[in-house]
């Protein structure tokens, strides 16, 4: 399908279609705003050139001519006269409009449809240059296409300011360590060359202390067995094993001691190599991850892949990189398939790839690998690794177990800033399932018990939030709490957000001047950030109704001066620049980009084609709302051709095959409905209506009887309903389907005449003479009257007769 083209020049010829002649089938208008369109729907698409003359403009269609009943559009307050022409093969249109266009395209859409789309003009558009020009220092950026830096478009606030309070969140990174793997007690199981069997050194005392935790115990016993130990070979790995405890008892300087002397005293054996590795652990856990990975790297030599330990090593590796924030040598290490992983460890090696995912900001890659062992016992016992469960958990909307999560977090950290944060985090998770009254007080408490702490403060923001949306607080006292969080927090993400809900709620306050004034204010302090855009999208809103307020009162001065304050956003072009007309008599007719949904179309023209896809879904709908049925099959097709498995082809092909439809294509319509049709209400309602329009009864039936389940069935419905039971004969459901329907129905009377029809079939005379008088005495529709008085008639003189 041809692409749609823009048309700017003032003068431009298309070559498009066949040599042979065309026909003008439709013309039908759209009226916007600011804006007209004129859709011109031809037998095949059509050669043409424009031209303009201040208020005329002449399009003249080549080799075209229109049909003889074709039904022209009215004149109207803005097209003042419309011409028609046909000459020497031409079809040619003048349209005069009321006040000069500011401008106008020629658009070829689909394959034969034309649309004609205005910029209509205004009594005051003519001198809006001459206006920009007497402000110096406001030069305007003429710009062809539409801007998306512009903050306006680019905050999702912009259409409903309040949503600010409910739905935007700082951003949250809640910093836990690295808890670092230790291979499973003791080490020396994994010395060769007994390996597991010198696990008989140690006493059923000695593994049960092991199994409980009880390190400090377990250390006197083992100094003890050591003293009374003959064999060197075992005092040596009891040695090992002294230093391995003493490592999880967490003490440092003990364990460094002991480890120490082992490395030097047997550096010629194995075991020397097994006490360097323990040393590096320690170094992880206690000193710096950096310089531990270091170390690792110079003993990756002496620990070739077929040793025991080779995976402990792996994965120890692999932790260090994580710590210190080496993602893309921790990346390589995970993708190390040489050494043959115990179940442990490859459970633990594959929470590490869920780590990596999460530390490189790919939350459904991560939410994935998480959920492989999301009920494993191993996740629960590392505080980084479920945090970032929880992070991804609360990314991808999984609130309910987001929030139980981060309540088991909460046992796994000691530290009072993250500890603030989990809470926090905790409490957002239940606000999406929960009333937000009954959220006040868990906000509160955390603001309270972690007071000065980032969560603490973004409690407290909120709190304030829900008592402001949810509650008759006074407004003046949460400002007062939002300018306090911003002056007291040390995080400038709290303190931008506190202070812009503070800026906002002077303007729903009804105090805009103040707020303009704050809002400049604030841009200077915070360059960046994530309130900056949505700051200066409300700048941008608040703008033209103050300079308006201020011209009107004869302040010009001061409008010239906001105005060059702001110049940039003038020089950007992000403020319209039909706002500089005439600003004392005319800002109602100023657009701000209020409207950008009717820009979809000039979007997807100018937008890289990666980014296209996201605007065909609103300008079909658009489209479609408008009634243009053949444009939207039109750009439907265009999307399924481009995109043919696109994120939004279900819900295009639905309006599409709803335009057929309404544009009388029932067998096109039928053609594109998906097999088997979805299980959905949208459906049964469309197809009850296809199908009994197709004459194909059982099925509308079916559809009906489906949506009865889902739904309470429209007025027009019930008779629907009744009409396809008619059709079928299967008059005993007929009689109750009709006699459910209403009065209030507009196919009451219609519905009557059913039921009269029915009981001259059963011989109840006397019923159908009594139906058919109440559609008379009552009806509304005259159809219906008309054909039961004429059946009154009838019946009078078959009597008479």
């Amino acid at each position: 399908m041809k692409k749609i083209t823009l048309i700017t020049l003032i003068t431009v010829i298309i070559h498009a279609g066949s040599a042979h002649a065309g026909e003008l089938l439709k013309i039908s208008r759209a009226r916007a705003k600011d804006t007209v369109q004129l859709y011109l729907d031809f037998d095949k698409s059509p050669r043409f050139s424009t031209n303009a003359d201040k208020r005329r403009i002449d399009i003249v269609f080549y080799n075209s001519s229109k049909v003889k009943d074709l039904k022209m559009i009215s004149e109207d307050n803005d097209i003042v006269k419309i011409l028609t022409k046909e000459i020497d093969g031409k079809l040619i249109f003048s349209f005069f409009f009321r006040y000069q266009p500011q401008t106008f395209k020629v658009i070829p859409s689909g394959h034969s449809t034309v649309v004609f789309d205005v910029l209509l003009g205004n009594e005051y558009s003519k001198s809006y240059k001459d206006l920009a020009k007497r402000l110096k220092g406001l030069t305007i950026v003429d710009r062809q296409t539409i801007d998306f830096n512009n903050p306006y478009i680019a905050s999702p606030y912009t259409q409903n300011w309040l949503s600010f309070y409910s739905e935007y969140e700082s951003p949250v990174h809640i910093e836990v360590p690295v808890t670092f793997s230790v291979p499973e007690f003791p080490i020396v199981a994994l010395l060769p060359p007994a390996l597991d069997k010198n696990k008989d050194l140690f006493s059923k005392e000695m593994r049960n202390l092991a199994t409980q935790g009880l390190w400090d115990h377990l250390n006197s016993l083992l100094l003890d067995t050591i003293s009374q130990t003959k064999n060197i070979e075992h005092q040596k790995l009891l040695a090992l094993t002294y230093g391995e405890t003493l490592l999880r008892s967490d003490d440092f300087e003990g364990a460094f001691k002991q480890l120490y002397l082992l490395e030097e005293k047997f550096r010629e054996e194995l075991l020397s190599v097994y006490a360097q590795y323990m040393l590096v652990l320690l170094q992880a856990i206690h000193q710096d991850p950096l310089l531990a990975d270091f170390n690792l790297r110079k003993l990756e030599p002496e620990i070739p892949d077929h040793l025991a330990i080779a995976p402990f090593f792996l994965l120890s590796r692999i932790e260090t990189a994580l710590s210190g924030k080496m993602y893309p040598r921790m990346n390589k290490l995970l993708l190390n398939d040489s050494i043959g992983l115990p179940p442990d460890v490859k459970n633990k090696v594959i929470i590490r790839q869920a780590d990596y995912w999460y530390a490189i900001q790919r939350p459904v890659k991560a939410y994935a690998s998480y959920n492989l062992l999301a009920d494993s016992r191993v996740l629960r016992r590392q505080p980084y690794s479920f945090n970032g469960y929880c992070a991804t958990l609360y990314e991808q909307k999984k609130f309910r177990n987001a929030a139980k999560s981060y309540k088991f977090l909460s046992t796994l950290v000691t530290e009072r800033e993250p500890l603030s944060l989990i809470s926090y985090r905790a409490n957002m998770a239940k606000l999406k399932f929960t009333p937000g009254e009954q959220m006040i007080d868990a906000f509160a408490l955390t603001e309270t018990a972690f007071e000065n702490t980032e969560g603490g403060y973004l409690a407290a923001i909120k709190k304030n939030d829900l008592l402001f949306l949810l509650t008759d607080e006074n407004p003046e006292e949460i400002l007062k709490n939002y300018l306090q969080i911003a002056d007291n927090a040390s995080k400038r993400n709290i303190r931008e957000e506190a202070l812009f809900k503070g800026i906002l709620l002077h303007v729903l306050q009804g105090r805009k001047g103040l707020a303009i004034d704050m809002l400049m204010d604030f841009l200077r302090n915070f360059r960046s950030g994530n309130v900056k855009t949505s700051a200066q999208a409300l700048l941008i809103e608040l703008l033209p109704e103050e300079i308006k307020r201020l011209v009107d009162a004869g302040e010009y001065v001061k409008a010239l001066v906001l105005a060059k304050k702001n110049r940039a956003f003038f020089q950007q072009n992000w403020i319209d620049s039909k706002f500089l007309v005439d600003i004392a008599r005319a800002y109602h007719q100023i657009g701000i980009f209020d409207e950008a949904q009717k820009l979809y179309l000039y979007l997807i023209e100018i937008m890289p084609a990666d980014r296209r896809e996201n605007f065909y879904l609103p300008m079909i709908k658009a489209t479609y709302d408008h009634g243009n049925y053949s444009l939207v099959d039109d750009y439907a097709a265009q999307y399924a051709y481009n995109y043919p498995d696109g994120k939004y082809a279900d819900d295009i092909l639905f309006l599409r095959i709803s335009a057929l439809a309404y544009n009388e294509r029932l067998e096109d319509a039928e053609a594109l409905l998906p097999d088997p049709l979805p299980d959905e209400v949208k459906y049964y309602r469309l197809t009850s209506m296809l199908y009994f329009r197709l004459n194909k009864y059982q099925k509308s039936l079916a559809s009906l009887q489906a949506l009865e389940l889902s739904d309470k069935l429209t007025e027009q419905e019930k008779f629907l309903l009744a009409e396809n039971f008619y059709q079928l004969e299967q008059y005993s459901f007929m009689e109750q389907a009709y006699n459910d329907i209403s009065e209030d129905n507009p196919f009451y009377e219609q519905s009557l005449y059913r039921l009269a029809e029915l009981a001259r079939m059963k011989g109840d005379e006397k019923k159908v003479l009594s139906l058919l008088k109440e559609i008379v005495e009552k009806g509304k529709n005259s159809r219906w009257k008309e054909l039961a008085e004429r059946e009154l008639q009838y019946n009078k003189l078959k009597n008479i007769y």
